[in-house]
């Protein structure tokens, strides 16, 4: 795990001073610009890199020999399969055109890590109390390593975050515009054309009636999952059934970290909406889905029901901070940091130092190498 702490420590560093960096700027009047922080670009540097020169960890050794694989864009053209919106035709779009410049994998793999750091550190920048607190979670929840992996869901969500503010200012266009792009990508996307409706204050009517579903899913687990996979097919989506019905479950311990943000919301829930935002209700909704999606997978299809949570993570990242000031005072709040801290600290040395090694995974390049091969 030291290669993985390593760049951990690092980003954690850098984030406190992009912190300090944003503090100085408002407080000399000026208006903070992220490609002015020097702190922030390096961030985006450290994590491309470690991202981008991989080699080998989950899934990244097919992506890298589907890269191989691409033909031309006659080929491309020439079958239908390609042109089919459910079967992520601009992530293959993609690679036909990179492999017109190179044949050098690692070039996709630099590039794609580099727009999805930029995306989601913009995002986490914008929207989130405390940047250091937001980077600590994205890398211990486990979302950070998750971009070394699934380059079409990775690519899709990065163009959430750049929907996201559409959806702020409500300009719905331009946000179905994004989605549709982010779900040419990778389908799973197409969820997103919901969130909208999940503006409104959270633990009402609506976030129990959202649950409620979640409640029937299970208890009829097997005849909704056969009946959304039936429409899938039709939809010329191919989901293959052992994904879904497998005997592979979402981990208790992730489970419980995942549950952290909707419960305190739950419970606390007069204070966390006291003078809240659509903003807020939206992120706080978006770790609300994120949870239920992981309970769904304590039925079967971890991987599936997994993937789709980590979709919306990326709210559990930003709203957590906020939620635990709005709950406890100034005093408290550092108390309960210090407990936050030491759990999420808990879960991502239990997952990538016992249960997946991530150094024994994990391989990469020199940048050396890359530039001189």
């Amino acid at each position: 795990m030291l290669k993985l702490f390593s760049v951990f420590a690092v980003a954690l560093a850098l984030a406190y001073l992009s912190e300090k960096n944003t503090e100085n700027a408002l407080a000399s009047g000026e208006s903070y610009r992220m490609y002015k922080d020097w702190a922030f670009v390096l961030l985006v540097v450290v994590l491309t890199l470690f991202a981008g020169l991989r080699t080998s960890w989950n899934d990244t050794v097919n992506y890298i020999s589907s890269f191989r694989k691409a033909g031309t864009f006659q080929d491309f053209f020439a079958d239908p399969e390609n042109l089919n919106p459910f079967k992520n035709p601009l992530y293959y779009l993609l690679q036909v055109l990179l492999k017109t410049v190179t044949d050098d994998a690692q070039c996709l793999l630099l590039i794609t890590s580099l727009f999805s750091q930029i995306c989601y550190l913009r995002f986490f920048k914008r929207y989130a109390d405390n940047f250091l607190f937001s980077i600590f979670i994205y890398f211990t929840l486990g979302t950070y390593v998750f971009t070394l992996a699934a380059i079409k869901q990775v690519l899709a969500m990065a163009f959430i975050t750049l929907a996201f503010p559409r959806l702020e200012k409500k300009k719905y266009l331009s946000y179905y515009i994004l989605v549709l792009v982010a779900m040419l990508f990778h389908t799973y996307a197409l969820i997103f054309v919901f969130l909208p409706l999940f503006s409104a204050k959270p633990w009402k009517i609506f976030t129990f009636l959202a649950l409620a579903l979640t409640a029937f899913i299970m208890l009829n687990f097997e005849e909704a999952i056969t009946a959304f996979m039936e429409q899938a097919n039709d939809l010329g989506k191919t989901l293959a059934e052992f994904e879904v019905f497998d005997d592979a479950t979402i981990n208790v311990f992730r489970l419980a970290v995942y549950a952290v943000t909707p419960l305190l919301t739950l419970f606390f829930c007069k204070y966390v909406n006291d003078g809240s935002t659509k903003t807020e209700n939206v992120l706080i909704h978006m770790s609300i889905i994120s949870f239920a999606f992981m309970v769904l997978g304590t039925q079967a299809g971890a991987n599936m029901f997994g993937r789709m949570g980590n979709y919306f993570e990326l709210g559990t990242i930003c709203i957590l901070p906020t939620v635990l000031k709005k709950i406890f005072d100034e005093r408290s709040y550092r108390f309960i940091s210090v407990f936050a801290v030491i759990g999420f600290m808990g879960f991502f040395v239990y997952a990538y130092r016992i249960r997946f090694p991530f150094d024994d995974f994990y391989s990469s390049v020199t940048l050396r190498e890359f530039l001189f091969s």
